[in-house]
């Protein structure tokens, strides 16, 4: 049922009341983590300093890091980190669909790196590993067919579905008569009666007077209760909030909100973050940090001692100052604290930034360095670093890759207008929900468990096999290769289908009989050839 544009923002102005406390935890992450988004309890002036009381960028430097881990291992340009798939086993063996599928994933990625969808997703792990909750919407654009735009957290208010998956979304934005009118207002004529009808009273007499003053407005994005609703389920309204206008609506196929949470404890819908378990951690780094330098400022230039009646003339400190002092006077200038241990405030400090670090897990994303380790070992450390990461973004599987995926084709879908987008898909994948499998790096470094049980098996039953070579017929080798190729993300194209083995195999053993017949001829005649010498002629 579609919401009236007062019940919208009643709604809106429920949800933020309700998380106030977590606006504060943000805005406190935000000034230590993330200085230019730090604009959750307060305003920020385009332009004005950030950071100026931090004395300590550990964290900063350590989420940096982290999020291009994120990038890197989850959604890395240069690799296909996903892999479509019908989930029917029967299905996805048939070579046909497989290389369809493979095909089509490849079009998809080409269609992610050609948007400014890589831009945009590294601030969506900035969010994600900073405040613990990012948002991203997914538009179709006629330039790029999509479009990608990471929002602010104080700008989006969620809700959860019975699920717990987050299915509703209000976000809240300011923007000028000028930008409401291009966007709400396109071919109006350009009278403030017929601009009013559009996009309000206030708006249409601001935007013909040229006033630049900013509007609040509010997109609701919600699903429609209504069961026979079934292709496009979900309602989109934008409403101007001071006066309660409608300024469009729509209807998607998804949700076209992305918003994820690191981690999540029950009952809360906002997420949880690395940088929240960093942040006590950082804070004392900050008070340590400044401390220390006065500290060091102290050792490098101490204050001294000088009594009040043996000097003629003020102190001079500065390099190559003369110093008068009465003649007769026993007393000296003396430095105070000469035995400060600055040492181990820097010990202590260079320990609270390791914890920070590990907060971050920096140290499990750094390989240990040792110039023996050989380039097996090498491999086997990076992948047990991969498994480690992998359980802590499986939830970004379910809240963020797969919504993704899934609202890409879509769009895809849409826009093809003549099967240059998704190419021709084989009959047999009409009306097929697909499914997707990962093949990022952390994704392969879970399964290559698989590959090396494989590995292991065959190392186990070898020496059977040498005693008995039939026990070998227990191994069905062609299944083993395309496991293989599913497991490292191989590409289809190398991999020849079922038929054209079964024809490669039938000319192979064609010409080997041929071979073994021409040689059996040639063994004959060779015989033949040396028998005939010893045979009786005629008349003997």
């Amino acid at each position: 049922m579609k919401l009236t544009p007062g019940q919208i923002v009643a709604k809106q102005e429920e949800l933020k009341s309700a998380r106030g406390i977590w606006e504060t935890h943000w805005q406190e992450l935000a000034d230590y983590m993330v200085p230019r988004k730090n604009s959750f309890t307060r305003k920020n002036v385009p332009g004005e300093k950030k950071g100026v009381e931090l004395y300590d960028n550990t964290s900063m430097v350590s989420l940096e890091a982290l999020v291009a881990a994120l990038h890197g291992l989850l959604t890395n340009p240069n690799t296909l980190w996903f892999m479509l798939q019908t989930g029917d086993p029967t299905l996805d063996d048939n070579d046909d669909i497989a290389e369809y599928l493979q095909d089509l994933s490849r079009r998809m990625h080409r269609v992610l790196n050609n948007s400014n969808f890589q831009p945009e997703v590294y601030e969506y792990y900035v969010d994600l590993a900073s405040v613990g909750t990012a948002t991203m919407v997914v538009e179709e654009d006629k330039d790029s067919i999509v479009t990608f735009s990471t929002k602010h957290l104080g700008e989006i208010y969620p809700e959860e579905n019975s699920k717990g998956i987050i299915d509703v979304a209000y976000r809240v934005f300011t923007w000028t008569p000028k930008q409401i009118v291009q966007k709400f207002a396109e071919g109006v004529d350009a009278k403030e009666e017929a601009l009013a009808v559009a996009v309000g009273k206030e708006v249409a007499k601001c935007y013909i007077d040229g006033k630049n003053e900013k509007f609040e407005i509010v997109h609701a994005i919600y699903r429609d209760n209504d069961t026979k609703i079934v292709k496009m389920p979900f309602i989109s309204q934008y409403v101007l909030k001071k006066d309660k206008h409608e300024l469009q609506e729509g209807r998607f196929r998804r949700f076209p909100y992305l918003i994820s949470r690191w981690s999540k404890t029950s009952g809360e819908i906002y997420g949880r973050s690395p940088g929240m378990t960093a942040l006590p951690e950082q804070k004392t780094l900050n008070v340590m940090a400044k401390t220390m330098l006065k500290g060091a400022q102290k050792v490098v230039d101490p204050p001294v001692q000088i009594p009040d009646d043996g000097f003629v003339r003020p102190l001079r400190t500065f390099p190559g100052g003369v110093n008068y002092y009465r003649a007769g006077s026993s007393d000296r200038i003396e430095t105070i604290f000469n035995d400060s241990r600055i040492d181990f405030g820097f010990e202590a400090i260079r320990e609270r930034q390791q914890r920070v670090r590990e907060a971050f897990f920096v140290d499990k994303l750094n390989l240990a360095q040792n110039d023996r380790m050989t380039t097996v070992e090498v491999n086997q450390r990076i992948q047990e670093q991969l498994r480690f990461l992998g359980p802590l973004l499986g939830r970004q599987h379910t809240e963020f890759l797969r919504p993704l995926i899934d609202r890409l084709l879509d769009i895809m879908i849409d826009a093809d207008k003549n099967g240059d987008l998704i190419g021709q898909p084989p009959q047999e994948l009409e009306d097929i929900e697909l499914d997707v499998a990962y093949s990022s790096p952390i994704a392969r470094a879970q399964r290559v468990g698989e590959a090396e049980s494989l590995q292991q098996v065959l190392g186990a039953i070898a020496p059977v096999i040498q005693l008995d070579p039939p026990a070998l017929d227990n191994i069905d080798s062609d299944a083993w290769v395309r496991e293989n190729f599913k497991i490292f993300g191989a590409t289809q194209k190398v991999l020849r289908n079922k038929d054209d083995v079964e024809t490669v195999r039938e000319s192979r053993q064609q010409a080997q009989a041929e071979a073994l017949k021409q040689q059996k001829e040639s063994q004959e005649a060779e015989n033949l050839k040396n028998v005939s010498p010893a045979l009786p002629t005629q008349g003997e």
